[in-house]
């Protein structure tokens, strides 16, 4: 089968610069990596869960000529230090750029990129030549999203709407305290040992305590705590 020459035109652009690559390589290749997780499970061995594919990557090996007036270089082709000066800028400003490549009644390849890898090196007998292997790796932007809030405005306050800084809120009646079994209580005077007031056995100076039975009718007819009982009159009821 005779020769064919690739005639793919390949194209890079990084800030305000596009360039055609001035030869082109013999073999440019697309790697399409998955990212494919695999698992042991019981009873039915390695299973793959499907994701999204990884990164695509695009490289290639081929030179910069000196003499661009040569039959395989491209036109509008520039000296070998203009091409290097513009991939070695953009590895170290990290500088998005875009990769194109158009085949002739084909597929195109267009892509967001960056240079991942820039080799050059120099061969004996081609003097000026600058040859080079370049990987380029797609980019894929990840940016936060902004999300616009719209809000209605605020109708100005009138006499019959509370306004922001005024509590809405109907006021509660205030609870009075009342003598219960559980009521937390302010005890003052003598406690005794029995309702009927007999055998008192202690004095209560400002003692906080808590109702725990109540024997209407009698003379002391509340017993607070552990001590003992009380007349209700002894009593100041905090909550």
């Amino acid at each position: 089968m005779p020769y064919m020459r690739n005639t793919c035109s390949i194209y890079l652009k990084f800030g305000k610069k596009k360039v055609k690559i001035p030869v082109n390589p013999e073999e440019p290749v697309i790697h399409r990596p998955t990212n494919h997780k695999k698992y042991e499970v019981l009873e039915l061995g390695e299973i793959v869960v499907p994701r999204k594919p990884s990164l695509k990557t695009v490289s290639w090996e081929s030179f910069f000529p000196w003499d661009t007036s040569a039959s395989y270089v491209n036109s509008g082709a520039r000296e070998p230090g203009y091409y290097v000066e513009l991939l070695e800028k953009a590895m170290e400003k990290k500088q998005t750029g875009r990769l194109v490549i158009t085949r002739s009644g084909s597929y195109d390849t267009n892509m967001k990129c960056l240079v991942t890898s820039f080799e050059t090196r120099d061969e004996g007998g081609e003097p000026g030549d600058v040859y080079y292997s370049l990987e380029l790796e797609e980019y894929r932007p990840h940016g936060p999203q902004t999300v616009a809030v719209i809000t209605s405005p605020e109708a100005p306050a009138t006499a019959d709407t509370p306004s922001m800084n005024m509590s809405a809120e109907t006021p509660r009646a205030v609870e009075t305290p009342v003598l219960r079994v559980g009521a937390q209580v302010i005890v003052n005077g003598e406690y005794c040992y029995d309702s009927s007031g007999a055998r008192p056995h202690g004095t209560a100076n400002s003692l906080s305590t808590t109702i725990t039975r109540i024997a209407g009718g009698n003379a002391y007819p509340v017993h607070v705590g552990h001590y003992g009982w009380v007349q209700e009159s002894q009593l100041q009821i905090v909550g």
